[in-house]
C-alpha cells in the first residue's frame, strides 16, 4: 500500500521543511532513499511513478500541503528469495579493461577514420588536379594528406596529385 511505503518519506519531508533545511539536494537524496528502501525491503518503481514522486516532493518542501500522489495499491507483489553464495554466485576474473579497450579503441578508431575519409573522398571530382583544385573542392590539407597516406591519390610532384585506380 503506497499509505504504509509513503508515511517516512511525509514524516521525514514533514521534518526537514520545519527545520527549513537549507540542503534541497540532500533531502531530495532521502527522500529517493526512502522510497527505494525501508526495514530492510527494497521498492522498484518505473520512471514516470520516480519524477512524480520527486515533483511532489519539491512541492512538498515548499507549500507542505501537497498531497501524496499516489493512494492504494502498489501494483506489485512482494517477492522473497534466499542467495545461497555456494551456489547460486561465482567469481569472476578481474582483468584491467585499460589495455584491452586501448587495443580495442584503436583499431575502432582506424576503422572509423577510414570510412570517414572514403566518404570524404567520395566527394571528390576529376581524376588530377592541383592543390588549388582540391581547396576549391572543400578540401583541406590535411584531407589531401589523408587521401596520400590511406593510397586513395598520388601526389605527382609539388602542387600536383592524381587518382589512384584499384
Amino acid at each position: 500500500m503506497w499509505e504504509l511505503w509513503a508515511a517516512p518519506i511525509l514524516d521525514y519531508l514533514t521534518e526537514r521543511r520545519e527545520a527549513r533545511a537549507a540542503a534541497t539536494l540532500e533531502v531530495i537524496q532521502t527522500v529517493m532513499r526512502l522510497l527505494y528502501y525501508q526495514d530492510g525491503l527494497y521498492l522498484t518503481v518505473p520512471g514516470d511513478i520516480r519524477r512524480a514522486i520527486v515533483k511532489w516532493a519539491y512541492q512538498y518542501l515548499k507549500d507542505g500541503a501537497a498531497p501524496f500522489p499516489f493512494a492504494g495499491s502498489m501494483g506489485s507483489d512482494s517477492y522473497q528469495f534466499t542467495v545461497d553464495f555456494e551456489r547460486d554466485t561465482f567469481l569472476k576474473e578481474n582483468v584491467n579493461i585499460h589495455a584491452d579497450m586501448g587495443a580495442y579503441n584503436a583499431a575502432h578508431n582506424t576503422e572509423k577514420a577510414s570510412r570517414r575519409t572514403a566518404k570524404r573522398f567520395a566527394d571528390l571530382t576529376g581524376d588530377r588536379w592541383t592543390t588549388a583544385e582540391l581547396r576549391a573542392q572543400g578540401f583541406t590539407d590535411r584531407n589531401i594528406k589523408t587521401f596520400c597516406k590511406d593510397g586513395l591519390i598520388k601526389k605527382l610532384y609539388q602542387g600536383r596529385y592524381q587518382r589512384i585506380f584499384v
